[in-house]
């Protein structure tokens, strides 16, 4: 028998976990039904559907939870296409969800997508001690608000009125992009009640990957088209939006990427000498980090 792909199955669950909608009007059902078929790479999910494995998570419980995080990113992309935001033609390769079904149904879909995710979340966690509780609400909370996605958003909008430094651009990049990656690490993790120790290593490896990745999704943004990237290209020198290779230039922000990939790289050394179950964050690394910076270099 052939193994099932996890993307398969992600795919399956996304749809199946969506926000119920029995009741909401019709265009917004189908703005929902839209939005969960536009699964993207589902980096997210998989990174915490391999952590979740590695922490001893229930098979049923991992997949509630991969899906809790996918609608927060999908959420947070639903509204920064939007006109007010980064004002965006395309996301995944199609036009952008507030293109074909409105701004307001938009708007609409990502709270309910939000509003799911913390359902889906509370489900997960509840049987768990209440400290283990208490630490994910506060995780997700930090990741969520204004420390985290939403203020980084906050600061990405602000960007052209305060220092354009590749300091700052790096501030943004961990709020926007580097602490979601924290949370599919961290979140899963907590499952099995680490050792303080062992949650700062996840946090630096979210803050490494996460600085690499936007470094990476930068200079793809300055040299790709939407054809080649799936999304509205080239938006950050027109909106004025922090972007390290920019600042930098696309040869520095290349040296950049690779010392970000050394330091993710000697912190999984670190995790798994001291739990050999986090060996797969290694592979994770080379095939998702590695190989998609190599790629970048190429093009």
């Amino acid at each position: 028998m052939t193994p099932a792909n996890p993307d398969d199955r992600l795919v399956r669950a996304l749809a199946a976990l969506a926000p119920r909608a029995a009741q909401a009007p019709a265009a917004l059902r189908t703005a929902l039904a839209d939005a969960a078929a536009r699964p993207g790479r589902l980096a997210r999910a998989r990174l915490l559907l391999a952590s979740a494995g590695a922490a001893g998570m229930p098979d049923a419980a991992a997949e509630r939870l991969a899906c809790a995080v996918e609608y927060w990113h999908l959420a947070s992309l639903l509204l920064d296409d939007l006109p007010c935001m980064d004002d965006a033609e395309e996301r995944r390769g199609r036009r952008c969800l507030h293109r074909v079904h409105g701004e307001s149904t938009a708007i609409l879909a990502a709270l309910a997508f939000i509003n799911r995710a913390y359902t889906l979340a509370g489900e997960v966690f509840a049987p768990r001690p209440a400290p283990v509780r208490r630490a994910a609400l506060a995780l997700v909370e930090t990741v969520m608000g204004p420390d985290g996605i939403v203020g980084g958003q906050a600061a990405d909008l602000a960007f052209a009125a305060g220092p354009r430094t590749p300091a700052a651009i790096g501030r943004i990049a961990w709020r926007k992009t580097g602490t979601l990656l924290w949370l599919s690490l961290a979140l899963p993790a907590l499952w099995a009640e680490p050792a303080p120790a062992h949650q700062r290593a996840l946090r630096r490896l979210g803050l490494y990957w996460g600085l690499a990745y936007q470094a990476i999704d930068d200079i793809g943004d300055v040299l790709s088209t939407s054809v080649q990237s799936g999304k509205t290209a080239q938006r950050d020198a027109a909106l004025t939006r922090p972007n390290l290779a920019l600042a930098l230039g696309v040869p520095a922000a290349h040296r950049r990427v690779g010392r970000l990939l050394g330091q993710a790289r000697a912190t999984i050394a670190g995790l798994a000498a001291a739990d050999s179950r986090l060996a797969f964050l290694a592979r994770w690394h080379e095939t998702m980090f590695v190989a998609r910076a190599a790629s970048r270099r190429a093009a």
